[in-house]
């Protein structure tokens, strides 16, 4: 029976990387049926709009919307709301997709009735650092159990990369949540579980991912990470993984090792910082087998990593404590 898919790209000063994204979606082989490609402009102050009307299929496969609020997140529900296709792909500019991936989510989702499917990020860098954050996000050493890295047998998972499911299965949900602009994907995934939904993971779905190329732009991706994902855990306790308190953990034994310090107990000071430089050596030898001169980048990726999302997280849930503390206090 032939699907249609409506892609969605949300996109803000992606003028890097939305030509080569555009081209591996137009480039898509073996599905039986038609799509079409919504890109969705958070008002770029790049040449992102230029590149988009650049491709001959503009404006007949290629369809521009404009997102006055910026965040993908209301690009997401914008695509939604315009899609005319049966399926929704949630695409990422800064990504490449493989000729067959919508042709591998529709075989997946049919031959294991999933409600939604992913696929398995694979992350690229084109620098020293980016090498360096691409190592870090594919293994466990950056990601933990986030296994959507770095699997290489289909299964099911809580959550999945680039969401590709049914639109009317999203409108049903009542789409993205607006309220969660930097943890959506995950928050949906929830929600898609929680209705009875089976979310499938496979490595026959390939994505390449661009990482970020700067400790700066990874501390702010981060940063972002740790503290939408403690909005979702509130909102959903059930819905975290034990692995997003591995960072905001770590950060509170480097708090309570300098307590330690400060009361004189240096033993008990020395566990987690020694701990965690093990840790680290670890990740070290690993990437010199892997990404040689780059390898010496990763344990300050590493630390980035863990401790913006771990310093995002405590915000978060310092933020929600004095809300709660002003809402309960008598007028």
């Amino acid at each position: 029976m032939p699907a249609s898919i409506t892609a969605v790209i949300a996109t803000y000063n992606e003028e890097a990387h939305i030509g080569a994204c555009l081209t591996s979606l137009l480039q898509q082989q073996g599905v039986n049926g038609d799509f079409e490609i919504l890109v969705v402009d958070g008002m770029s102050t790049d040449r992102t709009v230029d590149v988009v009307r650049s491709f001959p299929e503009f404006g007949t496969k290629i369809h521009l919307l404009s997102n006055p609020r910026k965040l993908h997140v209301f690009a997401w529900n914008l695509g939604l709301w315009h899609a005319d296709g049966e399926f929704f792909a949630m695409i990422v500019a800064h990504a490449e997709y493989s000729p067959t991936y919508f042709a591998a989510c529709l075989d997946v989702m049919r031959r294991t009735g999933a409600v939604a499917v992913g696929g398995v990020q694979r992350p690229c860098g084109k620098s020293l650092v980016g090498s360096a954050v691409a190592f870090c996000m594919g293994t466990p050493f950056g990601v933990g159990n986030a296994r959507f890295r770095y699997m290489r047998v289909e299964e099911e998972s809580e959550s999945v990369f680039s969401v590709f499911t049914r639109c009317e299965t999203l409108r049903r949900l009542g789409g993205f949540d607006e309220c969660i602009p930097f943890d959506e994907d995950s928050e949906l995934s929830y929600r898609l579980r929680r209705s009875g939904g089976k979310l499938i993971t496979s490595p026959r779905i390939l994505v390449r991912y661009y990482v970020r190329e700067s400790f700066k732009s990874l501390w702010k991706q981060m940063y972002r990470y740790g503290y939408w994902r403690q909005v979702t855990h509130l909102k959903h306790p059930a819905a975290v993984p034990l692995r997003v308190l591995g960072p905001p953990a770590l950060i509170a034994g480097f708090l309570l090792s300098a307590a330690a310090l400060a009361a004189h107990h240096q033993t008990a000071a020395l566990v987690v910082p020694a701990a965690y430089l093990l840790f680290v050596c670890a990740a070290l030898f690993a990437a010199l087998a892997r990404i040689r001169g780059a390898a010496f980048a990763v344990p300050f990726t590493l630390v980035t990593m863990h401790a913006a999302y771990g310093i995002g997280y405590w915000v978060a849930l310092l933020n929600a404590l004095r809300v709660r503390t002003r809402v309960k206090r008598p007028i």
